[in-house]
């Protein structure tokens, strides 16, 4: 039981973090103590062990629905920093297309074709 009082503690230490609002800032400070309690939150999983008393069963229970509260956070975190990313991307491309313009053009501007034989 005491497998799965901690995994609970962890669940509930992550869905804190998840709830904290992400900025650009603390970015890489919320993913690492995201990665941090994921890793946790395995290694406890794989020490569960069946079979459960009715208090272990019910204790899975609420650990299960705050896992799908967390997963839902999750990917909106994950669509939210995705979507960062495109912005960024789309940002480099058009810095680049504004400094140079005619990078990628190929002419022959200010050349003389003679016709003459």
């Amino acid at each position: 039981m005491s497998v799965l009082n901690e995994l609970k503690k962890v669940t509930e230490g992550l869905a804190q973090v998840i709830e904290q609002p992400v900025t650009a800032k603390n970015r890489d400070q919320v993913l690492e103590q995201i990665d941090e309690y994921l890793d946790k939150r395995s290694q406890l999983l794989e020490n569960v062990k069946a079979p459960f008393s009715e208090v272990e069963t019910e204790l899975g229970t609420l650990i299960m629905e705050k896992d799908k509260e967390i997963q839902l956070k999750l990917n909106h975190l994950f669509l939210a920093l995705k979507g960062e990313l495109r912005d960024v991307k789309k940002q480099k491309v058009s810095t680049e297309k504004y400094l140079a313009p005619y990078r990628n053009v190929a002419s022959n501007d200010g050349s003389y074709w003679d016709k003459k034989k």
